[in-house]
């Protein structure tokens, strides 16, 4: 008996032992399981928030590409020849040539500009202070951007030139023709006597001529004082027309006698002239107005790298050369010559316009839904029987012509 009391004592103590196998293991891997899942739920949300991002990129890709094949489309519709149709006939509706061109850019690292395609540009072998570029259609020159910071070397009236002359005959002073009066016009109108002198001395024919020159129409001042003339002048005979500006500007006064060896002789002013700004755009004479857009094009684009100002005032310490080395001056030159060939009188257009095209065999219609003005053929009027073409008033003849119809 005492030994089965022993042995129940035995399986008592342990029943403890059972209790250990308790379920809190089981609880705590639970609660681990509860605590991942706020870690499982945001990688769901970054997955869907990638494919989101996804979709919204493939999007902009289509929608990019899908611009581009419109505009493409659009260009060619664009450019496609356009047609009337005149009693069962269709006729060719011509882009104009001044409405066709494309541009590139140059860039020599001093200064950069637009210009039309196929053009070319010239720059003239000089320094800083003086520099100088044109463009021009090689085909017909006569389409011109002319560019020039600074002329010297002319003196204030013949008197002063002649007796410079008697002296030193070799003197650029001597060689340059005079400026009298100090204005733009005077000095067109010995340009190319000073062209002359200026492209020998380089050996080239960088400067171009301008024969007959006549002003149509004074303007107004530009920057520094410099006149604002819309002229024309002759090339291999034929009239072309253009905007022309230039500053002549005195440094001083200085007078000598004209006999050196004579203190009662006359005195004459010798102080010499600069002149500032040179800029002219020129078309043949009845295209100018189409063509203007284009060339003004050139000159409001021109910007001069940090290179090129810097270098210019190291050469130039006149404080009225310095301010030419400034943007916005050339900013200002171009839209004081835009806006004075807005106010320029219009006679001269009406009647020279009316004049090319009789002599050319056109008229001018404009189209009523676009405003678009044309060069038809003459008589077009007469077989066109219409609403939407329709003859121009007289003020129409101011406007840029946007092509032609042709049979």
């Amino acid at each position: 008996m005492a030994e089965k009391k022993t042995t129940a004592k035995k399986a008592t103590k342990a029943t403890p032992k059972k209790e250990v196998k308790k379920a809190a293991p089981k609880k705590e891997v639970k609660e681990e399981v509860k605590k991942e899942t706020p870690k499982k739920s945001n990688k769901k949300l970054f997955i869907i928030l990638g494919i989101v991002a996804g979709a919204i990129i493939v999007f902009i890709i289509l929608m990019i590409a899908l611009i581009a094949f419109a505009k493409s489309i659009y260009h060619r519709i664009e450019n496609a020849p356009q047609t009337i149709e005149v009693h069962g006939t269709k006729l060719k509706i011509r882009e104009a040539e001044a409405k066709a061109v494309k541009y590139d850019k140059y860039d020599n690292g001093l200064v950069s500009f637009n210009y039309p395609k196929g053009w070319k540009v010239d720059v003239a072998k000089t320094d800083y202070i003086h520099y100088s570029f044109k463009v021009y259609n090689p085909k017909d020159p006569s389409y011109m951007f002319y560019f020039g910071l600074k002329l010297e070397g002319f003196l204030k009236s013949e008197k002063a030139r002649s007796t410079y002359a008697k002296y030193y005959p070799d003197a650029p002073f001597s060689k340059l023709p005079a400026i009298d009066p100090q204005n733009a016009e005077a000095f067109y109108k010995v340009w190319n006597s000073a062209a002359s002198y200026v492209n020998a001395s380089n050996g080239d024919s960088y400067m171009p001529r301008l024969d007959n020159f006549t002003v149509i129409e004074k303007l107004g001042k530009g920057m520094l004082d410099g006149d604002l003339l819309r002229a024309s002048y002759t090339k291999d005979g034929k009239k072309v027309q253009g905007l022309f500006t230039a500053s002549v500007m005195s440094i001083g006064t200085y007078y000598i006698n004209t006999d050196i060896f004579n203190v009662f002789s006359e005195k004459v002013d010798v102080s010499p002239l600069n002149v500032y700004n040179t800029v002219f755009l020129s078309a043949p004479d009845t295209e100018f107005n189409d063509w203007h857009p284009v060339l003004e094009k050139c000159l409001n684009t021109i910007m001069f790298s940090q290179k090129f100002v810097d270098e210019f005032n190291k050469e130039e310490t006149q404080i009225t050369s310095t301010i030419v080395a400034n943007q916005k001056v050339y900013d200002s030159i171009s839209d004081g010559i835009m806006d004075s060939w807005e106010k320029r009188n219009n006679s001269y257009d009406i009647i020279s316009q009316k004049q090319s095209d009789a002599t050319l065999g056109y008229e001018r219609v404009y189209d009523t839904e676009t405003g678009d003005v044309y060069k038809a053929y003459n008589g077009f009027t007469d077989d066109y029987d219409g609403n939407r073409y329709k003859p121009i008033s007289d003020n129409q003849y101011t406007e840029t012509i946007s092509g032609y119809i042709e049979k």
